[in-house]
């Protein structure tokens, strides 16, 4: 989990984060139609970072009125400004990858997003069997995504997510620039028409992923819902509260599953040191 050893790599590194955003917004300097890109990063930016801020707020403040906390009681205040201001960020690198696709279909050029199955010539069961695969496809990547940036070179990139030990719901999302990229570029394959993708599923996997996330940093464990869960293989808030407080276990992001293949659990690294 250590950064990178040289300072001049380090503060690099740092530069480069801090820079990233602003190197994506000016990109929309290369669309055909500037005018129209940055009108639709607006509009991705509010419809992205509205409801998500707002989100995380009710999560959280249902959340820190629980008493049964997974970490026990605050010794300090939550960092709830902090994760909110590192989220805004995030949501802004998401936005500048929106952005491309929604201004392709904005100058009303075919996208990758389908209303119409039937126009599209695909079935309900074909594109459902589609997204299965390519939800597990994401996973790996998240999965992976996760676990190179907590090698020695690249976790100077992931380390602010790390500063939320005990995280809120706003920390779901804190992510730096250069994580947020990697974890958000797929949208830009709603550029590709071919790389079909049906609005209603792929806006409701959005929605979940967003809830999802808000509960595994909520810092509670619902009983219920950590009852049935894990039996689908998705990510919980006490399986992910393992990776803020012990850091180097519990990788997944949205499943379970590589951290079971992989044995990156906590419970996988206690029977080896019993060994």
């Amino acid at each position: 989990m250590a950064t990178p050893s040289s300072p001049t790599i380090r503060h690099v590194a740092e530069g480069f984060d801090k820079l990233l955003p602003f190197l994506l917004t000016a990109a929309g300097l290369l669309h055909p139609s500037p005018s129209t890109w940055y009108a639709c990063l607006a509009v991705a930016f509010v419809a992205i970072a509205g409801p998500l801020l707002a989100g995380a707020g009710v999560a959280t403040w249902f959340a820190e009125r629980s008493t049964r906390r997974i970490q026990g009681p605050r010794t300090k205040p939550a960092a709830i400004l902090d994760a909110a201001l590192e989220s805004a960020r995030a949501c802004w690198v998401a936005a500048c990858m929106a952005a491309w696709p929604l201004a392709q279909w904005r100058l009303g050029q075919p996208t990758g997003m389908i209303l119409d199955l039937d126009a599209a010539g695909l079935s309900v069961g074909m594109v459902v069997l589609q997204t299965i695969l390519g939800v597990f496809v994401v996973d790996a990547w998240l999965y992976w995504k996760h676990r190179l940036l907590h090698t020695r070179a690249l976790f100077v990139f992931h380390k602010k997510h790390h500063a939320f030990r005990d995280p809120t719901p706003f920390a779901g999302f804190a992510v730096g620039p250069v994580e947020s990229l990697l974890t958000f570029w797929p949208i830009l394959l709603l550029c590709i028409p071919a790389a079909t993708h049906w609005a209603p599923l792929y806006f409701a996997l959005v929605v979940g992923f967003i809830c999802l996330n808000f509960y595994l940093h909520c810092g509670v464990a619902l009983r219920a819902l950590e009852a049935v869960v894990p039996k689908t293989g998705l990510n919980t808030s006490a399986f992910h509260n393992i990776h803020h407080s012990h850091a180097v276990v519990n990788f997944g992001e949205a499943m379970t599953l590589w951290d079971r293949l992989c044995k990156t659990r906590l419970e996988d690294q206690a029977k080896s040191a019993e060994v």
